[in-house]
């Protein structure tokens, strides 16, 4: 048992710095959860903005917060991500990338906190090149359809221009 123990820990160690122990030891939330943020994260990068708001709960009491505006409601937000995403797609190439390990903290069984470190990369026709680190806050609620994004707020450490 001791030795199982010992092998079990210098292959988690090894691992990505010990990632697929954490990956062994999270949530079922988390596990529920990052699955759906890889597909948030692949509709980001095509500017797909049904795919990417898919897991946000499609009602007038989702709230998301974004540089000192607060957005109500799925219709007002898809259609402002609508705007936000043509507006890039015209002059610029712009990528996303998850920055970090992003943090879980549970309160409850059916809500979950989500804490993302992101960047954003981008390429303008002329050649210029340049990025900027975000962070995205979710609040996670498992309702009936599953879990589901009913508040979120995007801090920049610069503005995206």
């Amino acid at each position: 048992m001791k030795k199982t123990f010992v092998a079990v820990a210098i292959v988690c160690v090894g691992l990505l710095a010990g990632s697929a122990c954490a990956e062994s030891s999270s949530s079922p939330a988390e596990q529920a959860i990052r699955p759906i943020m890889a597909k948030m994260l692949a509709a980001a990068n095509t500017h797909d903005t049904d795919a990417f708001m898919a897991p946000m709960v499609r009602s007038p009491s989702l709230i998301f917060a974004f540089n000192g505006e607060v957005i109500k409601g799925w219709d007002a937000l898809h259609a402002q991500q609508l705007k936000w995403w043509s507006r890039k797609r015209n002059a610029t190439k712009y990528t996303y990338a998850q920055d970090g390990e992003p943090g879980f903290l549970a309160l409850g069984s059916d809500v979950e906190v989500l804490t993302w470190p992101l960047v954003s990369r981008w390429m303008s026709a002329d050649g210029k090149t340049g990025s900027s680190a975000f962070v995205v806050t979710y609040i996670w609620q498992r309702l009936p359809q599953g879990w589901r994004i009913v508040y979120g707020h995007e801090s920049w450490q610069k503005p995206p221009g």
